[in-house]
């Protein structure tokens, strides 16, 4: 008999989850509603994490299955084993056909009966091909993208097609210097889907609301940072001599990658073959104090027209952008970060002049927050998960599946942002629209690519 230690001892080892791929992985849930759906027979709706989900009227209440939610790429063996794979022939039973492209291995969104399915359910069963005794490791709320060194899903990006000359060498690259010191520079971590976190929102946090940009992430940190020493410097270095070669700068990233990490070295023109980023470094650089980094998204078009997410033009002209701070950090010389709270950065963009206020909605008590149709009593901090369910439909309704405001353009809104305020943790959720998930999953199926998934 297998014992609960041995279970958690062995779930240990196995279950992990690969880094940027957090928002994507499996989760095993319970299964905890049905309902019917007007029109069919063979399916029915269910709802994980405030996500329709379409299924087989075979799923049955109670049900412990496996959630992957839309923009996730399985792994071919788990499609292979599975019969997921449209092509019958790379199926394990070449007579039966499944819903997913063997090109792309990608779980799409999609309308149907007027339902919006975000992601697929599966039974555990689904993953015997691993381990035949699977179940017994896996519980309620276990969330992984790979069982040991197998991997089963992770974020789906667009591959960008690149150009290459045959014949053509590459140029030699001249000599590189990182001036980054360590501790000093710090990303953006993904934001985790609020669906899912409701869990950890209590009625007494205090919160703030934005409304969510459909743009690219940037950060820009006024920073310490390495200089190259002089041919003379580095021969006082070795006859002993402390020299300082420790400079304050401006160093900026995209969600992933540092554009001027090195000295001598010309950062890449990136994506669409400029660098957004640096022409906003350049903009507000001068406005962030030392050991500051922002945090924000950058919007619109960039300096030769091109969308920087297609269809939505925040209401920018062609080559003209907006750069919106949606974060802003402290680091001391040992590392040690902080963050500045809603209303600290809401005072500091006022008074330097930098986007913020205007979609920034609501700061207070989780509490006190309800939408003007509801009345405060409706949601009653006695029930913490009541409370919970309440609120997050009331944030539903107030602000998704409606039209981008600010776009000239009609493209829906993307959603908001949910921060709950910590001294030395940023702690924020982002609950998307289901029209903008739909609409990106499309975007991926025509195989459009952006900014923010492929930076270089």
């Amino acid at each position: 008999m297998v014992t609960q230690n041995v279970i958690n001892k062995i779930k240990d080892m196995i279950l992990k989850i690969k880094e940027g791929s957090e928002n994507y992985a499996a989760t095993i849930v319970e299964i905890n509603s049905i309902f019917p759906i007007e029109g069919a027979d063979r399916i029915v709706r269910t709802n994980v994490f405030g996500n329709d989900i379409i299924v087989s009227k075979d799923v049955k209440i109670g049900d412990k299955m496996i959630y992957f939610v839309s923009g996730t790429k399985l792994s071919p063996e788990f499609c292979k084993y599975n019969n997921l794979l449209t092509d019958k022939e790379q199926n394990n039973d070449k007579t039966k056909t499944g819903y997913i492209s063997p090109k792309q291995f990608r779980v799409k969104a999609i309308k149907l009966k007027g339902i919006i399915s975000d992601g697929i359910l599966m039974p555990i069963s689904s993953l015997e091909y691993i381990y035949q005794q699977i179940r017994l490791v896996l519980q309620l709320g276990d969330t992984f993208t790979d069982i040991g060194d197998i991997s089963i899903c992770e974020k789906y990006i667009v591959p960008v097609v690149r150009n290459s000359s045959p014949g053509v060498g590459i140029p030699k690259q001249p000599k590189k210097f990182n001036r980054i010191l360590d501790n000093q520079f710090h990303f953006h971590n993904d934001t985790s889907n609020l669906r899912k976190n409701m869990h950890k929102l209590n009625p007494d946090d205090i919160i703030g609301i934005h409304y969510k940009k459909h743009g690219t992430s940037a950060v820009f940190a006024n920073i310490p940072t390495l200089r190259p020493l002089k041919w003379w410097e580095k021969i006082l270095v070795k006859l002993g001599v402390n020299i300082d070669n420790k400079v304050y700068d401006i160093v900026y990233s995209s969600r992933t990658v540092i554009k001027n990490k090195y000295i001598n070295l010309e950062s890449n023109d990136g994506f669409y073959k400029e660098d957004i980023w640096g022409v906003v470094a350049k903009e507000i650089g001068h406005l962030i104090p030392k050991n500051w980094t922002i945090y924000g998204e950058i919007i619109g078009f960039t300096p030769n027209g091109n969308y920087i997410q297609k269809g939505y033009d925040y209401g920018c002209k062609s080559e003209e952008h907006k750069f919106y701070v949606y974060k802003i950090s402290v680091v001391n010389p040992d590392g040690k970060v902080i963050y500045l709270t809603d209303k600290q950065i809401e005072e500091y963009c006022e008074k330097v002049g930098l986007l913020y206020k205007d979609t920034f909605t609501y700061y207070g008590k989780a509490s006190d927050y309800y939408d003007g149709n509801i009345t405060e009593g409706a949601i009653s901090k006695t029930k913490p998960e009541e409370w919970r369910n309440t609120f997050l439909e009331i944030l539903e309704k107030t602000y998704n599946e409606k039209d981008c405001y600010i776009c000239v353009n009609k493209v829906p809104e993307e959603g908001i942002v949910l921060r709950i305020e910590k001294l030395e943790e940023y702690e924020a959720y982002k609950l998307k629209s289901k029209r903008f998930i739909l609409g990106e999953s499309e975007a991926q199926e025509k195989g459009e690519t952006n900014l923010e998934d492929n930076q270089e």
